[in-house]
């Protein structure tokens, strides 16, 4: 499999029994959205991570909850 970075960031869902990959935030959440049946909230491992590469540079980041929260309600 390849995933094509158009911009040098792409993200990655983990949920307990899979990771994936997308290259779109929007893509991510409603993967996320789509998935979320399967998921206990008390005590599954769940996560949405930015990958932003530049050059030699990395940034890792986990996306908030927060964030997450207000993008699976509709807010950008």
């Amino acid at each position: 499999m390849v995933l094509s970075v158009d911009d040098g960031t792409f993200y990655l869902v983990h949920l307990p029994d899979e990771k994936t990959l997308h290259n779109e935030e929007d893509e991510a959440i409603d993967y996320l959205r789509d998935q979320s049946e399967d998921v206990d909230p008390e005590s599954d491992d769940v996560s949405v991570v930015r990958v932003e590469v530049e050059g030699e540079d990395w940034t890792i980041a986990e996306m908030s909850w927060q964030t997450i929260a207000l993008r699976l309600m509709g807010g950008k």
